[in-house]
């Protein structure tokens, strides 16, 4: 049944133009997901279980949770299913319908009700807040927030207007009835970041995160679809936070179901420390042992006095103050990300990317003050083994009063004046380490380098960043494992090493 079900899905989603599944937000879940996700689903002691499918498509989660419940020895499972896409509803309303006479065949009642509705619009949790189980794959897009119906759609519950995948699980969380599980495949970008904070705010408070599935590929999942995006699975109850997460981990779908598994201190993973409340997911023992290491750093980005900035230069709106024509009276370097090098900048005029930022009136709303700083990417490639690469500008090399930044970069500089040269070189190696680029991908699933996530950075105090920094300058460090090491020296050397 399931197979046939799929590969109906499958084909409905291949002749179904793009613009209309880019509009419906459609990226409907394989047979082995779906089983997978149902399987965190746990016995619920109730006469007749309450499902919840807030994005139906064409019912695959439904399935396959209804006959986990049936599984596990619930015998009567009534769904109800939301679904806007009214092309595809018949044949939901046939599978549910097949699902009915399995649950017959075992001598259980399997009930539905399908809606085609819009399910953030009605705000079912207004009039039904009595759900079990809700197993979910929501459509994700980003909706204008002055013109779109969704905007402020679920302003009573949290603030801000994320993504439309939030709004979906924000509702499906108030449905639930007290001790009700929510599983639910999502973009990770939920769990940092400032869009959705607000959001987070709601799901710690009334959720508990009991646990999480990463992938290591970020184009596996959904690759049928062409889909680059990295997601995580995540099962949610309507408890008070428990002590412990457990989180999973797999390449993609292929091996799901032989993935590996640990548990975590639930005030290690959901960070308290701060109104931001980031959700930190270790891929694998060593990160959670760098997370924890990390955490008993003296001093914060903030403590520090640290400022970082995005570059002013936005090009598409500054063309008429750039020039590739050379080095001519008037114009300064502009800095982009090619011009980014480990522990280093580079801007020669030579390279057929470098180009040079015209003073003209009113340059002064897109430059700079040319003082030291560390410049650190705020992009980074799927192909590319760092998400932190982060290099030095020194004023000397490119003498003059202005400097000019891309808005690919990100400028790192003090509050209270110019950074010194020596801290500066030992914040760019602390940025360049294996250990802070590792507890970076605890932190924030992006390949984009946020100042958020930077300005919430905990660091080591500035005395041992002017240390590193100085023996960087006295060595000439062109390996990776150079800068590791000359990191664990100076960690090594302080009070860290009795937590390592």
């Amino acid at each position: 049944m399931i197979e046939a079900i799929e590969l109906k899905q499958s084909d409905y989603l291949i002749a179904k133009p793009e613009r209309l599944k880019k509009e419906f937000g459609q990226y409907f879940t394989g047979s082995a997901v779906a089983d997978y996700m149902a399987s965190m689903l746990t016995f619920v002691d109730v006469p007749v279980v309450r499902l919840l499918d807030a994005g139906a498509g064409a019912g695959i989660l439904t399935i396959h949770a209804a006959i986990r419940c049936l599984a596990q020895g619930n015998k009567q499972v009534h769904a109800v299913l939301y679904e806007i896409d009214k092309d595809i509803l018949s044949q939901l309303a046939l599978n549910m319908q097949q699902v009915s006479e399995v649950f017959k065949d075992m001598g259980g009642i399997f009930t539905f009700d399908i809606r085609c509705e819009d399910f953030v619009l009605v705000r079912p949790d207004r009039k039904e807040a009595s759900f079990h189980v809700s197993i979910i794959n929501p459509p994700y897009f980003k909706y204008n927030t002055k013109t779109s119906l969704y905007a402020g759609a679920t302003a009573d519950l949290y603030a801000g207007n994320p993504n439309i995948y939030a709004s979906f699980m924000a509702i499906v969380a108030s449905c639930m009835a007290d001790n009700g599980q929510m599983v639910a495949i999502v973009p990770r970008s939920f769990t940092n970041g400032l869009y959705f904070k607000g959001f987070r705010h709601y799901l710690n408070r009334r959720m508990s995160l009991e646990k999480v599935h990463i992938f290591r590929s970020r184009d596996q999942l959904f690759r049928e679809q062409a889909v680059l995006q990295e997601n995580i699975i995540c099962s949610y109850r309507k408890a008070p936070q428990h002590a412990v997460i457990k989180v999973y981990t797999s390449t993609g779908y292929d091996d799901i179901n032989q993935s590996q598994s640990h548990s975590y201190p639930a005030s290690l993973l959901i960070d308290t420390s701060n109104d931001y409340e980031i959700i930190r997911i270790p891929e694998s023992r060593e990160d959670a042992q760098i997370l924890s290491e990390v955490e008993y750093w003296p001093a914060s980005f903030k403590d520090n006095g640290y400022l970082i900035s995005t570059g002013p230069v936005v090009e598409h709106r500054t063309r008429e103050f750039i020039t590739d024509s050379g080095n001519i009276a008037g114009s300064i370097p502009l800095l982009r990300m090619h011009n980014v090098k480990v522990l280093r900048t580079e801007w020669t005029g030579k390279n057929k990317k470098d180009a040079r930022f015209m003073l003209l009136e009113g340059h002064e709303k897109h430059t700079s003050e040319n003082q030291p700083y560390v410049i650190l990417k705020r992009f980074s490639s799927r192909e590319e083994k760092r998400r932190l690469v982060a290099g030095v500008h020194e004023p000397d090399s490119m003498p003059g009063k202005w400097i000019a930044f891309e808005n690919h970069l990100n400028y790192i500089g003090h509050q209270d004046g110019s950074l010194s040269q020596a801290e500066a070189y030992g914040l760019t190696v602390l940025f360049n380490s294996t250990l802070l680029d590792k507890y970076f991908r605890c932190i924030s699933g992006n390949t984009q380098v946020n100042a958020t996530e930077i300005r919430l950075l905990k660091l080591p105090a500035r005395d041992t960043i002017q240390k590193i920094g100085m023996s960087a300058q006295l060595t000439e460090i062109t390996t990776q494992e150079q800068i590791d090491a000359l990191l664990d020296h100076f960690l090594q050397r302080q009070e860290y090493k009795q937590h390592g």
